[in-house]
């Protein structure tokens, strides 16, 4: 039987149409082609990561923002983390403020929200009254109130160390020191970092006056208030803090939703600012989650330390975690004693 075979077939050369398009973007990169487009995107800007004033800090990197990082806030602030025993607020000597001030030192451990892991002392007053504690805390420094050296005795773990003072620039006056007393005319200065329960002061319209524990905490994602929002809070109030123009908070997040069931929008009849920031001591510039924020009526979305501001009667939220890959902290500074934010319907 005969077989026959068949040539190869030549390969036929097509032509081959090549169009230039625009280089693929990335997903940050669409992200922020898409904020630079918003009407508030400069309401929603990155921690800066700059010098503190001369003497008040060592060489760590501290984010330090100020009014005119921030949109005219009338208060400026400072976050990052000490690793090592030292001094600082100032390294020598004394200062006294023309505004009033709140110095915050709080562990890292996302599951204890009451762990410091270190010993810090700090002197107050014209007497240099020495105050030791080894508990998260807020000294609160009343205007004209001689203060410093902050002394970091012990560190056990790194843990966080952020600030802020009531005016939109830091100004500071060196003050002679005296030798340092153990009285206790300062003592109250210098306060547990726990939310006291009064159903009365955390009325916000929120839903936090529901979710405190007996140990001074809230747990608003445990207990109804959002999903995504915090394991552990704590929130201190003008009331708690010497009758100063201002509330805070300090809390630990880990998970993924929406951080607030109950309504969409609010506003304030004051000026705040939301900071969410990591928690690893090595890198400040790592927050460890995606999160999305409603910022009058436009959905702002990031990955990177953040300072959300809210101007007067401005509209914002809601506030979503996307994913999470390491639990992240996050603080409010509001400037009113109280914090007045009931659920509205706002047109934008």
């Amino acid at each position: 039987m005969e077989t026959s075979t068949v040539p190869p077939r030549k390969p036929i050369d097509l032509p081959i149409r090549l169009e230039v398009k625009a280089p693929l973007l990335r997903a940050t990169d669409l992200k922020e082609e898409n904020m630079a487009r918003k009407e508030h995107a400069h309401l929603v800007k990155p921690l800066r990561v700059q010098e503190p004033p001369p003497g008040l800090y060592g060489d760590a990197p501290r984010v330090w923002m100020e009014g005119k990082d921030l949109e005219g806030f009338n208060a400026h602030f400072t976050y990052g983390f000490i690793r090592e025993p030292g001094t600082c607020h100032p390294q020598a000597g004394a200062l006294v403020h023309p505004y009033d001030e709140c110095l915050i030192f709080t562990g890292l451990d996302h599951t204890n929200i009451h762990h410091l892991g270190a010993e810090i002392s700090v002197c107050l007053g014209e007497t240099q009254e020495e105050r030791v504690f080894t508990e998260p805390s807020v000294v609160v420094i009343p205007r004209g109130t001689p203060h410093g050296p902050v002394t970091v005795r012990r560190v056990d773990t790194p843990f966080v160390h952020y600030a802020f003072g009531l005016a939109p620039e830091y100004r500071a006056t060196a003050v002679a020191v005296r030798a340092t007393n153990t009285g206790s005319s300062y003592a109250h200065l210098v306060k547990r970092l726990i939310t006291h329960v009064d159903p009365e002061r955390i009325g916000t319209g929120m839903g936090y006056e529901r979710v405190v524990d007996k140990s001074g905490v809230l747990r608003p994602a445990d207990l109804g208030i959002g999903p995504g929002n915090a394991d552990q809070l704590v929130w201190l109030f003008g009331k708690d803090l010497e009758g100063m123009e201002v509330n805070f908070t300090w809390g630990f997040y880990s998970r993924c939703g929406k951080w607030h069931r109950a309504g969409e929008t609010h506003t304030h009849p004051e000026e705040e600012i939301l900071v969410l920031v990591g928690l690893d001591p090595e890198r400040l510039d790592y927050l460890g989650a995606e999160l999305e924020i409603g910022m009058g009526g436009e959905r702002h979305i990031f990955s990177t330390p953040t300072v959300a501001i809210c101007p007067k009667g401005f509209p914002h939220l809601p506030q979503i975690t996307r994913w999470v890959d390491k639990p992240f902290g996050f603080f409010v500074i509001n400037l009113n004693r109280e914090h007045d934010s009931p659920w509205v319907e706002v047109d934008v």
